[in-house]
């Protein structure tokens, strides 16, 4: 067994206990200093902040502010924005429209907001606060936009505001934006690729006053997205072009409320969206193959089993006929002269399936001229004084071999309809890329 410690001396308690209290103020002391530094630091970017607001105007953008006035001619200023998107999500094509979830990143310099470099740079939680200048960015094709800050859900997605040393300003907000989709064209569904605008402007400066450029250069967005592509289940999203500085005109605002010059700087991107699941309308097609089989299927059973053969006809045809409904649910409003080749190719399968309905009608009717003929053919048996004459009754019995016929004509009418249908699926309207804003 382990040697017993022997029990501490008064002497040794009491330096044990005076040992112990040194040590927690000196654990409390460290606290302390460590929170009055925090404090300072702190306070130190407030009290620079103050400084430089002290007679600062923020209604002047910064190329004012050089000239000393709010002289037109002063040279508009540069602000880069990026779109740092995490997510896109509920594509709705009814609506034409799609939900971004992301940040929305600002950047410009500003030269009043120079300061001593022994600070590496100011952060501070809500532009709202600070009393400098901040450019107004809107989204033109939004239809409900929550950026930033504020209050509710978006309290807790928040912002970011940092100032640097030489007076360069980034504004990064949280963003959840649904952008409606003029580009939506249907007419190769499902083998479409839709292709919608995203743009940034500010609606309340001109180009003479504001330019707006991409903080990130195409190349480096092309490898961030072929590193990790944005999908959204059934599509999958890839930038086709964007464009700097374009000046876009100012839609929906009344002439009064508009810059002198009616237009504004703006930030464009182009993007597709290709299907990349195979489990809605191309399934559809596959269904509407199998159906067709089935009804084919039905030539073979007997025509005297009557209840079986028309259930299955009748079945086909109606199953064809929802699915060429849920279709048209998931599409807008189409106009008369709206092609769309999904549809099309749904409503020939669905013709085929009723002829075969229509083929057992006339089987079975060409059977009961042949059992008539049959008893006609017997000398006791009267013939019926509105009988047809007996070369067009065996013409018309002779129906009953119709499915003889429909075994190997029908297949093969449907697969060169098939072939017929991908053959025209290039001349259905379709947009080649983006329609502009």
């Amino acid at each position: 067994p382990a040697p017993r410690r022997p029990p501490f001396s008064p002497l040794g308690r009491a330096l044990a206990t005076a040992a112990a209290h040194a040590e927690h103020r000196g654990a409390t002391r460290s606290t302390m200093a460590v929170f009055a530094l925090a404090t300072v630091a702190a306070v130190s970017q407030r009290d620079i902040l103050s400084n430089l607001t002290a007679s600062y105007d923020a209604s002047m953008r910064p190329g004012q502010a050089l000239e000393g006035s709010c002289a037109a001619e002063a040279a508009p200023d540069r602000v880069n924005v990026e779109t740092d998107v995490s997510v896109i999500h509920t594509i709705n094509q009814v609506s034409k429209s799609y939900r971004l979830d992301g940040y929305l990143i600002a950047s410009w310099s500003d030269p009043r907001l120079v300061f001593d470099a022994s600070c590496q740079r100011l952060h501070f939680g809500a532009m709202k606060d600070l009393g400098i200048w901040a450019p107004q960015l809107n989204f033109p094709h939004a239809r409900s936009l929550t950026v930033g800050g504020g209050s509710g859900k978006m309290a807790a997605d928040g912002e970011s505001v940092y100032i640097h040393p030489d007076g360069k300003v980034d504004w990064i907000r949280a963003m959840h934006v649904e952008m409606y989709c003029g580009g939506f064209s249907f007419g190769k569904l499902p083998y479409d690729i839709q292709y919608c605008d995203f743009s940034i402007a500010s609606l309340g400066s001109s180009p003479q006053d504001l330019e707006l450029y991409w903080l990130v250069s195409n190349e480096i967005l092309q490898m961030k997205v072929d590193a990790d592509p944005f999908t959204s289940g059934e599509w999958a999203a890839h930038p086709v072009s964007r464009q700097s500085n374009q000046s876009i005109p100012i839609l929906g605002i009344p002439p009064a409320l508009r810059n002198p010059f009616g237009a504004t700087s703006a930030v464009t991107m182009c993007f597709s969206l290709t299907r990349s699941s195979y489990t809605s309308s191309t399934l559809t097609i596959l269904v509407a193959v199998l159906l067709v089989l089935a009804s084919w299927s039905g030539f073979f059973i007997s025509p005297a089993a009557a209840p079986a053969r028309i259930a299955l006809a009748f079945l086909c045809f109606l199953m064809v006929l929802n699915n060429l409904y849920a279709v048209y649910r998931s599409l807008p409003q189409l106009q008369s002269d709206d092609r769309v080749w999904l549809s099309d190719f749904l409503i020939g399968t669905m013709v085929f399936n009723f002829l075969a309905l229509l083929e057992y009608a006339a089987v079975n009717a060409g059977m009961r001229l042949k059992a008539n003929l049959d008893k006609q053919d017997k000398p006791d048996k009267p013939a019926s004084k509105f009988a047809l004459p007996s070369s067009a009754q065996r013409r018309l019995a002779d129906c009953a071999r119709l499915d003889e016929v429909m075994r190997v004509f029908f297949p093969l009418a449907y697969f060169l309809y098939m072939g017929i249908m991908y053959a025209v699926l290039p001349l259905y309207p379709h947009n080649e890329g983006c329609i502009g804003i």
